[in-house]
């Protein structure tokens, strides 16, 4: 029996199963965790957008990392630059194609807070932003990452479009230091035009993820059984094919 279970056809079985069941089991853990990325995802943007609004220097002092600051509410107040505002294209919000305005909101230190200030469809004129002293509050976010396919600014010259709110890159044109976070606008005083339509809400699903967990699972015990039963009858083969002693 030992003959047929270590057989150049049978080797070759162990070995695939072996291979495959290992892919599944990573494939159902690599689900689990982007499972418990996302639970840990919705948990942080709740719990954040309950919390007061901090101010620019109180935000940052809570971590070095921008990344790490995502979803927290902060509040400024300052005056937009006229002549520094940038529109992020090629977007769609609620079916409708469209820009988000950026302005650019200078502190009173100086400093420079890019804060988007809503979805406007392509159908509609552009509002400049409210002049005079301005009070806004926003969630906050942290420089988009260039992903690969996705078109790019160019690294020189100046910008009146870009792609993507790469704040490293806006900070080349603008004549103050920018904050290293960005806001979406949620309240602003003196409000901003009412024809901008607010920032979608992130999306606080589940997803997909722990069902997906459990197929790989069922699967690669589906691969075990199917393992199991071509042994057993490849051993029972063997044994009918065996003459009696």
């Amino acid at each position: 029996m030992s003959r047929v279970l270590w057989s150049p056809k049978m080797i070759g079985l162990h070995a695939f199963t072996i291979l495959l069941v290992v892919v599944m089991v990573n494939l159902a853990f690599w689900q689990l965790r982007r499972h418990e990325e996302r639970v840990t995802f919705n948990e942080a943007v709740r719990s954040r957008s309950l919390e007061a609004p901090r101010g620019v220097d109180e935000l940052l002092a809570l971590d070095a990392e921008p990344k790490n600051l995502e979803w927290y509410l902060l509040s400024a107040t300052g005056r937009y630059l006229r002549d520094e505002d940038l529109l992020l294209v090629n977007l769609s919000q609620d079916g409708r194609a469209g820009v988000d305005p950026l302005g650019a909101l200078q502190l009173d230190d100086g400093r420079i807070l890019i804060v988007n200030r809503g979805f406007i469809p392509l159908s509609e004129s552009v509002p400049p932003p409210p002049p005079g002293k301005i009070s806004v509050v926003g969630r906050v976010r942290a420089s988009h990452e260039h992903r690969r396919g996705e078109l790019s600014d160019p690294a020189t010259g100046e910008l009146r479009e870009v792609q993507r709110i790469d704040l490293d890159r806006i900070a080349q044109q603008m004549p103050g230091a920018v904050i290293p976070v960005y806001i979406d606008l949620l309240q602003s005083e003196p409000a901003d035009s009412p024809i901008l339509s607010r920032i979608a809400e992130p999306t606080l699903t589940l997803g997909p993820h722990l069902s997906y967990t459990v197929q790989w699972f069922v699967f690669s015990a589906c691969a075990l059984a199917a393992w199991g039963f071509i042994v057993r009858r490849s051993l029972a083969a063997a044994r009918r094919a065996t003459p009696p002693a």
